[in-house]
């Protein structure tokens, strides 16, 4: 049994209002499948621009170039990648800034507690016997820890709604659509006195 293209019509059934006998639904599927035919082979022609990746979407995100080394001793590859990886920055660097550098600031530092808090540390056996040396880094769960704590510390300091839009855009990464107000509010206080 052949199973049919997503894009056509198993049986076109007769429609009230349309003369050929094809529902509404599917013929505006078949002009849209014939609109993009058409555009794939004019851009393959040359007759008009691709706006893929190069489009105006993407051209309005801020791309910074790094240098990165592979290996020792060889050149380093040149790298474009795109400084606006969360909702803060995107925020922060459109044309028209809903965020303060401060506020920014702010911001990261609280998603990078977040994050940091999230984290879990593997379990590790170790042979010889782990003493406190004072110097050295911190294992994974204890920086965990100590990021909840600072979590736990910022919180404290906003109202329940602060809260939510803060862990909302800076720790989960969600657009604040209408609670733009009170991100700021919050952020100036993290800013402050965090």
């Amino acid at each position: 049994m052949a199973v049919p293209h997503s894009r056509t019509p198993v049986a076109p059934t007769p429609a009230r209002n349309n003369p050929d006998g094809v529902p509404h639904r599917i013929a505006a599927l078949l002009r849209a499948d014939r609109r993009a035919r058409l555009l794939a082979r004019d851009i393959a022609a040359g007759l008009k621009p691709d706006m893929g990746t190069d489009g105006p979407a993407a051209s309005a995100r801020v791309v910074e170039t790094v240098q990165i080394d592979m290996a020792p001793r060889t050149r380093p590859h040149t790298v474009r990648r795109f400084s606006d990886t969360c909702t803060l920055d995107r925020l922060f660097h459109r044309v028209n800034a809903a965020l303060t550098a401060d506020q920014h600031a702010a911001g990261l530092r609280f998603r990078a507690c977040w994050l940091r808090s999230t984290r879990h540390g593997g379990l590790v056996q170790r042979y010889t016997p782990h003493t406190g040396s004072g110097s050295g880094t911190l294992e994974d769960t204890e920086a965990s820890v100590h990021a909840r704590r600072a979590i736990d510390r910022a919180l404290s300091l906003l109202t329940p709604a602060r809260a939510r839009v803060v862990c909302a855009v800076c720790g989960m990464d969600e657009n604040p659509g209408t609670r733009i107000r009170t991100l700021h509010t919050a952020l100036d206080i993290l800013h402050e006195r965090w």
